[in-house]
């Protein structure tokens, strides 16, 4: 008789499949679905230069493992390491571009949700 075991159970974070499809990545940039544009940038500020269909499949990874935490009408950043979910920056403030302030704009004031479900 087979039985389910919970140590043979993992939870794959949105951060480890991410990372299965773009190694280095540390910040994807999820854009409102009418702008059709999604960004991931490596730990050195630079952004990666992916073809669409990886970028496309990101985002839909991010907007899925968040669902309706965020109003996906507006950007936001999704930080790898600590699977955080942060409302992007307007492009007049610090962190719209990600070297200026060397935080990718990861600012307390615009975190949204953390990816192990707590606010």
């Amino acid at each position: 008789m087979l039985q389910n075991s919970p140590s043979g159970f993992r939870r794959t974070n949105i951060g480890a499949q991410i990372r299965e499809i773009a190694p280095t990545a540390v910040l994807v940039r999820v854009f409102p679905v009418s702008r059709s544009v999604t960004h991931l940038f490596e730990s050195d500020f630079y952004r990666m230069l992916i073809d669409r269909r990886t970028e496309e499949e990101v985002a839909r990874m991010v907007r899925r493992g968040f669902g309706r935490a965020a109003d996906w009408r507006r950007a936001h950043d999704f930080y790898l390491p600590t699977e955080t979910l942060y409302l992007t920056p307007e492009p007049h403030q610090n962190g719209y571009v990600p070297e200026d302030d060397q935080s990718f704009g990861l600012s307390l004031s615009r975190r949204i949700f953390i990816g192990r479900g707590e606010r």
